[in-house]
């Protein structure tokens, strides 16, 4: 199995990380990549929830689905 191999710029040198720098770097990409889809889906339930309501006010206004749509 071939390892990954990370490289960082500083001051416009390619560096190499190695040893608990990458452990390092590799666990904080992971949480960065949680974090993220964490933030996804919550935003994701956020429209879902503002949909559903304005669906179920535009049921109670008599809205056409034309109407509706525009809102959306």
């Amino acid at each position: 199995m071939a390892t990954e191999k990370i490289f960082v710029g500083i001051d416009n040198e390619r560096i190499e990380l190695t040893g608990q720098a990458k452990t390092d770097f590799l666990a904080d990409r992971e949480i960065i990549k949680a974090e993220s889809a964490l933030l996804e889906n919550e935003y994701k339930a956020k429209q879902e929830a503002r949909e559903s309501a304005i669906k179920k006010l535009a049921e109670i206004a008599g809205l056409t689905e034309e109407e509706l749509n525009a809102i959306l």
